[in-house]
C-alpha cells in the first residue's frame, strides 16, 4: 500500500534490524509496532528518539495494544494507529507525521543559557575589522 503512494518500503523482522536499517537508511517516516521479537517497540522507540541518525525521522506506531506507551514515549511519537486500521486513516496519518517531522526539522533550537557560540566568519570580520573610507 505505501509503495504504490511512492513510500520506498523496507521492512524488519525483529527490533535489532529495524535499528540497524533505519540508521542506516535514514527514512523519512518509520513504521513501529510495538511488538517485537528481540527487542520491544518501545525500547526501538527510545533508541530511535536519542540516535542522531534517527532522532528527526518520524515514528508511526502501529499496534493493536497502544496502551503500552508511556505518556513520553507518546509525546515521542508523530503518530498512532490502532489495528485493525483502515488503510485511508494509515495514508493520512504518515502523511501528518512526515509533515509533523518536516517541521521539527526546520525548527531553530533553542540557545542554551550561557553556552558560548562561535560568531561567524563574517560577523566575526565586521565586529573586529577597523573601517578605513577611501577619498
Amino acid at each position: 500500500m505505501l509503495s504504490e503512494e511512492g513510500y520506498d518500503v523496507h521492512t524488519a523482522s525483529n527490533g535489532f534490524s529495524a535499528m540497524r536499517q533505519a540508521t542506516e537508511l535514514r527514512p523519512d517516516v518509520i513504521l513501529l509496532d510495538l511488538v517485537l521479537p528481540e527487542r520491544s517497540g518501545p525500547e526501538v522507540l527510545n533508541e530511535l528518539r536519542t540516535n542522531v541518525a534517527t532522532r528527526d525521522a518520524a515514528v508511526v506506531v502501529v499496534s493493536g495494544h497502544p496502551d503500552g506507551l508511556s505518556d513520553a514515549q507518546i509525546a515521542d511519537i508523530d503518530g498512532l494507529v490502532v489495528k485493525p486500521f483502515d488503510e485511508r486513516d494509515l495514508l493520512l496519518t504518515v502523511h501528518r507525521a512526515v509533515q509533523r517531522a518536516a517541521s521539527r526539522r526546520a525548527e531553530v533550537a533553542p540557545v542554551a543559557a550561557g553556552a558560548h557560540h562561535p560568531q561567524s566568519a563574517r560577523a566575526h570580520r565586521a565586529t573586529n575589522t577597523s573601517h578605513t573610507r577611501w577619498r
